[in-house]
């Protein structure tokens, strides 16, 4: 199911049992994954396309995130003037172990470039001092006080996000 809710800046590609029962898309082969698992084999797809070729892959891919063999897809609405990309960015979402076949679908609606991202990376980058999060305080012209706010907010939401299991901060091992 295609999500297109006005006033986000994504657009959501989820199987329509996400939004009425309780099922995760975040498992491989129908068991979820642990937070240490989600930071070992969680990743992504990632293709940068123009809207309307994103619009048009999202359609190709729907049946296909119905079916669950993509668990999930998240794209841009436009693309983030913040990091200066001319492009909007697609994330199509799967465990590594299943990246290949993930991909063999991407390869046949007709995607050619691709790139692989682990979700711990992203992770990495959007925390103090990562690629991501400091880019974007800089984009924003953030006086030093703001600047640091932002950083301690970035690693609370981290920290309680993977609370249960504190794998990323303890510093597991891939």
């Amino acid at each position: 199911m295609i999500i297109d809710r006005e006033g986000s800046h994504f657009i959501f590609i989820v199987a329509i049992d996400h939004l009425y029962k309780d099922y995760n898309y975040i498992n491989y082969k129908g068991k979820e994954l642990t937070n240490k698992d989600y930071l070992k084999y969680w990743g992504k797809w990632i293709i940068l396309e123009s809207r309307d070729k994103m619009d048009e892959l999202s359609e190709k891919l729907d049946p296909f995130v119905e079916n669950k063999s993509i668990p999930a897809i998240k794209y841009d609405r436009e693309p983030i003037p913040e990091f200066q990309l001319e492009k909007c960015v697609m994330c199509v979402y799967c465990d590594m172990r299943q990246r290949e076949e993930v991909w063999r679908i991407l390869e046949s609606v007709g995607v050619e470039d691709k790139a692989w991202v682990f979700e711990k990376e992203t992770v990495e980058k959007w925390l103090p001092g990562g690629y991501l999060l400091e880019k974007w305080i800089k984009s924003k012209g953030f006086n030093p006080e703001k600047a640091e706010k932002v950083r301690k907010s970035s690693r609370e939401k981290f920290e309680k996000m993977f609370e249960d299991e504190h794998a990323f901060f303890k510093g597991i091992d891939q």
